[in-house]
């Protein structure tokens, strides 16, 4: 049984895809319950209960039953919850004392953790005790295509990204572009997701788009796309560097070639200048990036299609899936107790 406070886009990939290929594959059962509807009924239905970035009355609640009627628990973080930085729109709620507790309490009750950032799984382990592990990433798109050779003119560079981005954008990605405008290169602009001060002051054309709730309606949009060059800038701080290389993912399904900070987790997968260019949060040198890739559409090219090969052979549904059993071998042969009614 997976459980989470809503069917975010993190259930989808990390659960929902993954979950649904071992079943394709009769390695497992499983069912999906928003914490808001889970019932006493549902985990003594399963064997084990997946307890996905639980940090909530509930999730202690659900974890609690489940080890008192027999039943292994297995908590999920992509997130470090410890680690919420002051100006995140979340950071009231877990740096609460009754938040703070209830991850106290967790940590004693779950049996194995598991996060796709191996710097998250290392702090997991000494909070927990046991050895978390590492479950990898997959790419949300059934079908991953291989990229197509643009003809865009003028060049279209894009961002997608959530409010929490909004600080990297309004001081280092509209500056950076402000600056490559300067050089009298013609591109546009594309952001999805939180609308940066610079819209409408770049002497370019910028398009914006709303954040996408539905994940899905964000795939089909996002295949749509004919990016060229994808952003994908980050804070230096512990939350970030224990969050996941989602953009490395998004882009590559876009097809565009992509501009990373040169900080982890981009820097334990990204190949410079073969999958994605690593660039220091400095505005030149992010302006010398983004004109490179402007400059140079072999390298362009090259980088998206290095980028889809990895994905392909690494993130793929097939892929996740024979990673995830691997991992959960040793716990998918448990049987939880009978209960009786």
């Amino acid at each position: 049984m997976v459980t989470c406070a809503g069917r975010i886009p993190s259930v989808e990939l990390a659960a929902i895809i993954p979950f649904t290929e071992l079943q394709k594959r009769k390695q497992c059962i499983y069912e999906y319950r928003d914490e808001s509807s889970l019932t006493f009924q549902d985990i003594m239905w399963c064997d084990i209960l997946f307890v996905m970035r639980g940090v909530s009355n509930i999730s202690l609640w659900a974890a609690i039953q489940a080890k008192k009627y027999g039943r292994l628990v297995m908590g999920y973080w992509d997130d470090d919850f410890l680690s919420i930085p002051s100006d995140n729109p979340n950071f009231g709620y877990y740096s609460s004392q009754e938040i703070k507790n209830n991850i106290n309490k967790l940590f004693k009750l779950i049996d194995v953790f598991f996060s796709p950032n191996p710097l998250l799984a290392s702090k997991l382990t000494s909070l927990n005790g046991r050895q978390a592990k590492i479950l990898p990433g997959v790419c949300g798109t059934e079908f991953l295509q291989r990229p197509m050779q643009r003809n865009n003119n003028p060049l279209i560079i894009g961002f997608a990204g959530t409010s929490v981005n909004i600080g990297q954008m309004n001081t280092l990605l509209g500056p950076s572009l402000a600056k490559v405008a300067a050089e009298n290169i013609n591109f546009k602009v594309h952001i999805i997701g939180p609308k940066p001060n610079f819209i409408g002051d770049l002497p370019v054309e910028t398009i914006h788009t709303d954040f996408m709730t539905n994940y899905y309606q964000y795939l089909n949009f996002a295949a749509k796309l004919s990016w060229d060059i994808g952003l994908a800038p980050q804070v230096d701080c512990e939350f970030t560097t224990h969050k996941y290389y989602n953009k490395l993912l998004e882009y590559t399904h876009i097809g565009c070639a992509g501009i990373y900070s040169k900080l982890e987790p981009y820097n334990s997968v990204i190949q410079d200048s073969i999958t994605g260019l690593l660039v220091d949060n400095e505005i030149e040198a992010w302006k010398e990036a983004i004109l490179r890739l402007l400059r140079d559409s072999e390298l362009r090219s090259r980088i998206a299609n290095n980028s889809f090969e990895y994905v392909q052979s690494h993130h793929s549904r097939d892929a996740v899936a024979t990673g995830y059993y691997i991992a959960l071998s040793p716990f998918l042969k448990y049987r939880a107790p009978s209960v009786s009614k």
